[in-house]
């Protein structure tokens, strides 16, 4: 079996979707990219007698109890809608004449479906042994069912009743419950592994949202045990659930921009391999309309946080640490497949000199003017429009904050240069060169280049740098070398609050908030690097908002700033 359906995108080409006999495709879009309309499209490209679609609206009401009927009829009741029907009705009875959005309403068929092949199969094997004892039993399609989601849901058990089904489980002195009482998980796998077990022999098997209600940990071998058992059939999953399109096996991955209704096209392309990027991460990026923004840090961390808000026309990506902000930056600028995209980064400054800092720019990775993202909250216009918003004098928390940090800055200097010279020494050694072509080359040359680095010289520049600011004092420059991530809990006392995380709490809601963040958000624009959006990218209303002042000046090349 395999089927090659033309997929017509807005410039007129077309792009082939290739199904085939055990073999899968996965296609991810955002909500309201027209992938159910590709998988309605799909399914009316197909003979229907080998093509079953399993709609993402759909209802999992299941019954106690099924009114029985012919295998035949009830085929048909599944298959098209009606018992007595046909194909020709398929699109009214089944769809409602509205396949793309109409409630699909077939659990009880379902249902009826599996119990007629399985009193079928229960009377021709009752028949057979009649003729001869040694004849083995065969398994119908609801015992099959029953074994599968026994084995997903090992703490329950399926028990068949003639017809209907109830659940057992392995609780002592717990009663069994009706098949009606399963929870939405219990169904949603009951009702996949059903459709899919049903469906005709040698065809292609559309599943929209094929993660609905389904816990993740369930999900993959969920699927895995469906195609294992229907080797015959090809499968193309419908999801904008990203961690199922990069972990589920697929012959080929799509993804969907845009869809438009007249003419009919979807903006579709082969989601791009080998970029030297997480296959998370492409899958993410791939539909955005925005230039991508790399920065360090997790979903949910407070420096997403705030680039989300500040950095509003980039589509902002966490990646990890700083070395992988860069790595992806470059990984942008080598793969020609996402050429449609512009990529920059955004890292923390993390000791780097003026000369490195200069360097990453010219990379189009910006580095913050402060050693760590959490010190962007204790800047000075930062820092009073926090307490502002307390209705606390902003004045009299400032100058407490300063007194606290110079405080713990003074105690500090010499591990904090010691961090430093540690990071620069780092630096230096990545950059020897390492070519040789024997043993007694390569020594000569890496001892050469460690005679030249001065550690202790490296080490009372930056010393001398740190104390000056501490005793000018010299707030936002103390911020610029002090890494250390406790001045956050330390900034959210000041300010009366609990904690860090209360804090963070507290600026995630302010710069949600039109009235109440404008001082706040103005704050960050004065400090917060301006990156350039570029001009074919950028929607047209995000782009003066970018245009920030320029960030603290970086120090002469060469020197610890």
């Amino acid at each position: 079996m395999k089927y090659e359906i033309p997929i017509r995108k807005p410039d007129g080409q077309d792009v082939t979707l290739t199904v085939e006999a055990g073999r899968s495709i996965v296609i991810v879009g955002a909500n309201g990219s027209g992938k159910t309309r590709l998988g309605v499209h799909v399914e009316a490209t197909i003979p229907a007698k080998s093509v079953h679609r399993i709609a993402a609206q759909k209802s999992l009401t299941l019954n106690n109890a099924v009114q029985l009927m012919s295998l035949e009829r009830a085929e048909t009741m599944l298959r098209f809608g009606v018992a007595d029907g046909a194909e020709a009705h398929k699109s009214g009875s089944r769809w409602g004449n509205r396949p793309a959005v109409f409630l699909l309403n077939d659990f009880d068929a379902l249902l009826l479906r599996l119990f007629a092949e399985n009193n079928r199969v229960a009377l021709t094997d009752r028949e057979a042994r009649k003729k001869d004892p040694t004849v083995s039993f065969t398994a119908s399609k609801l015992e099959q069912l029953k074994e599968l989601w026994d084995a997903l849901l090992p703490h329950r058990a399926l028990r068949l009743l003639e017809a209907s089904i109830e659940v057992v489980t392995q609780k002592a002195g717990e009663l069994p419950y009706a098949g009606s009482d399963m929870s939405d998980g219990e169904r949603a796998i009951f009702y996949f592994l059903g459709q899919c077990l049903v469906a005709p022999d040698d065809c292609v098997i559309i599943i929209d949202e094929p993660e609905g209600h389904v816990h993740k940990a369930i999900l993959g071998p969920l699927w895995d045990a469906i195609e294992k058992v229907r080797p015959d059939c090809g499968f193309l999953y419908i999801t904008h659930d990203l961690d199922f399109a990069v972990t589920r096996p697929a012959a080929a991955r799509y993804f969907i921009r845009t869809y438009t209704h007249d003419p009919q096209s979807w903006d579709i392309a082969l989601l791009p391999m080998d970029t030297g990027l997480p296959d998370n991460v492409v899958v993410e990026i791939v539909g955005s309309r925005k230039p991508i923004l790399f920065v360090e840090g997790e979903r949910g961390s407070l420096d997403v946080t705030i680039y989300r808000h500040h950095y509003a026309a980039f589509t902002v990506v966490p990646i990890g640490s700083c070395e992988d902000v860069i790595h992806s930056v470059a990984s942008f600028k080598r793969n020609g497949t996402l050429h449609w995209l512009n990529a920059k980064g955004l890292v923390d400054a993390d000791h780097r000199t003026g000369e490195q800092i200069a360097a990453l720019q010219g990379k189009q990775v910006y580095v913050l003017p402060v050693a760590e993202v959490e010190n962007v909250l204790l800047l000075p216009g930062v820092f009073a429009a926090l307490a502002e918003a307390q209705s606390l004098d902003p004045d009299e928390r400032l100058k407490t904050l300063t007194e606290k940090v110079l405080q713990n800055a003074q105690q500090q200097v010499e591990s904090v240069s010691a961090r430093f010279t540690s990071r620069q020494l780092d630096e230096r050694l990545k950059g020897l060169s390492h070519a040789a072509s024997d043993l007694a080359t390569l020594q000569t040359k890496y001892e050469s280049g460690i005679a030249r680095i001065d550690l202790a010289a490296t080490f009372n520049e930056f010393k001398a740098v740190f104390e000056q600011a501490i005793a000018k004092p010299d707030l936002p420059l103390v911020l610029k070398l002090f890494d250390n991530k406790t001045l956050l809990s330390l900034a959210a006392g000041t300010l009366g609050l609990k904690n860090a995380p209360e804090l963070m709490e507290r600026v995630e809601r302010l710069l949600g908030d039109k009235e109440k963040g404008l001082k706040l958000r103005a704050a960050l624009q004065t400090y917060l690097p301006a990156i350039p959006v570029p001009t074919a990218v950028a929607p047209a209303q995000n782009r003066g908002a970018l245009q920030v002042a320029e960030p603290i000046a970086a120090a002469p090349v060469g020197s610890p700033l």
